[in-house]
């Protein structure tokens, strides 16, 4: 056999050790796109906000504390004033806000006017290009737990960086919270700190 045919013969060889690694390399890399744990990953991925809360909401464990309670109920309000969503989508949204209410709270309003009360209010802030940006709670060590109608009761602040109309400014509201009978704490009431208003009071 001549020089030049076995060099033929290596050439083939050696293109088709890449012609199969390359099939190789492929066909495990569509398996693995293909797997239920990579297409799980894609889907959660390419969820909204909006999506991941309403996805996770059956699946987590009531907020345990005052503070928990309070940041899980500031990310629902990021989703209302920040993001958009369907009309299904907002309906499950108030449904798990509400879930967070104390039942007095709660008998203020039925559900369907509580849904249209919110969403004139989600259309009003867009209307003003409201932002929520950032919101900060009271440390755990600076909540304040008191008793009030023999019900354990608890006084917490938050701090929220917002635009609205195109000026930046600073909101600071306080929260009181009430546990219910099953021992989950639930908001009872907040209102807005204005100026020099000195903290306290139930």
């Amino acid at each position: 056999m001549n020089r030049k045919a076995i060099r033929t013969i290596i050439i083939m060889i050696v293109m088709a050790a890449l012609i199969l690694s390359c099939y190789l390399y492929l066909s495990r890399r569509n398996k693995e796109a293909a797997s239920p744990e990579k297409q799980e990953e894609k889907v959660v991925t390419e969820m909204t906000a909006v999506q991941k809360l309403i996805a996770q909401a059956p699946y987590m464990d009531y907020p345990a504390t005052p503070v928990q309670l309070l940041k899980y109920y500031n990310e629902l309000s990021r989703c209302f004033y920040n993001e958009t969503f369907s009309d299904e989508e907002i309906e499950k949204l108030a449904k798990i806000a509400r879930g967070l209410y104390d039942d007095e709270l709660v008998a203020q309003q039925t559900d369907e006017e509580y849904l249209e009360a919110l969403k004139i209010d989600i259309v009003n802030m867009h209307k003003a290009n409201f932002k929520l940006y950032s919101s900060d709670v009271s440390p755990s060590t600076d909540v304040e737990y008191f008793e009030h109608d023999g019900r354990e009761c608890a006084r917490l602040y938050c701090t929220y960086e917002e635009q609205s109309g195109g000026l930046f400014q600073t909101a600071r509201e306080v929260f009181i919270l009430r546990k219910d009978d099953e021992g989950h704490w639930k908001i009872f009431g907040f209102k807005l700190v204005k100026g020099d208003e000195e903290d306290g009071g139930s």
